[in-house]
């Protein structure tokens, strides 16, 4: 699903070059994260369900308690990028189909 969606952006990357459009949000945008993280979330089930289950009480409140720093260092390290100008103004709009199939290629290697 990354890298079709990838290269839909890099499709539509030239188009936009040829007419300026608007850069507000769309709800097909909601949609694509949902399915990135879908398709992306297959393994995980795989191997957190029985380590969840195999996990005393005091394990599984550690595991989880270091799964919420992490996730919310990933969160503002993804904001502070999301957010600064130059990778927004100048090249995000470049570097995210590029991102979004090298995700689909991890994916796809990781998945066996």
């Amino acid at each position: 699903m990354p890298i079709a969606i990838g290269i839909k952006k890099l499709i539509y990357l030239k188009q936009d070059r040829e007419e300026e459009t608007n850069k507000e949000s769309h709800p097909a945008s909601v949609l694509a994260v949902a399915a990135i993280t879908f398709a992306n979330g297959g393994d995980n089930i795989g191997i957190y369900i029985p380590l969840f289950a195999n996990s005393s009480a005091a394990a599984l409140l550690i595991t989880l308690i270091a799964f919420a720093v992490l996730i919310a260092i990933w969160c503002a390290i993804g904001y502070y990028l999301g957010s600064h100008p130059v990778v927004v103004d100048r090249h995000g709009h470049i570097l995210v189909p590029f991102v979004l199939i090298g995700l689909g290629i991890y994916i796809i290697l990781n998945s066996r």
